[in-house]
């Protein structure tokens, strides 16, 4: 049997490279080419918000961050920067197009975000993979900012994994090429597993 299509949404003006529902089913978040993030409401397929991000480049992945009503909401995107919007500053506010402040900007990445990942059941935390070679782990109650990769001495705490100097099976092997990330996910069963994918 083959399937059949239910809906089309349109409202993006770009190639929509990220889309994820939230925990419930009822919303969708899409990222766009346009640097937009959209919330549509699944049932009558509503555009609920279109947030102008502030990115200046592509969004690559969003995500509905977990256990907070649906009202915070993270973008990565090619300009290297993973950030973060509260949504309850829209309440009553229709869909048009908002250019909103970010709650939280990560500028630590040095290449693109490709990839977010979230835990269900922590509103505090997000994951980013970057082909930098990095997956970072941002703690929103660590601080909403973190210094542009390359303009400061000391890098942020927040580095999870770091493969730029490539992938090896153990600490006695030559490095290999720079590892570039293109995926993460956290598992929903066990939170203390990470699954990465680059090349």
């Amino acid at each position: 049997q083959r399937l059949a299509l239910e809906k089309e949404i349109e409202g993006h003006v770009g190639c929509v490279n990220a889309i994820a529902w939230n925990s419930s089913g009822s919303l969708l978040i899409s990222g766009s080419d346009d640097t937009r993030v959209n919330i549509w409401n699944y049932a009558n397929q509503e555009l609920l918000h279109e947030i102008d991000t502030g990115h200046s480049a592509n969004v690559f992945c969003t995500k509905f961050v977990p256990e907070t009503c649906d009202e915070v909401v993270v973008s990565g995107a090619g300009d290297a920067e993973v950030r973060v919007f509260n949504l309850s500053r829209l309440s009553g506010i229709r869909p048009r197009e908002i250019a909103m402040e970010p709650a939280a900007v990560y500028q630590c990445h040095s290449r693109r975000v490709k990839k977010l990942a979230v835990e269900g059941g922590n509103p505090n935390v997000v994951w980013s993979a970057s082909e930098d070679g990095t997956i970072r782990q941002h703690d929103f109650r660590e601080c909403s900012s973190c210094p542009r990769a390359g303009l400061v001495n000391q890098e942020c705490r927040n580095v999870l994994l770091d493969l730029r100097s490539g992938g090896k099976k153990s600490l006695a092997d030559p490095p290999r090429q720079p590892m570039s990330f293109k995926s993460c996910d956290i598992s929903s069963v066990r939170p203390h597993q990470l699954l990465v994918g680059g090349r």
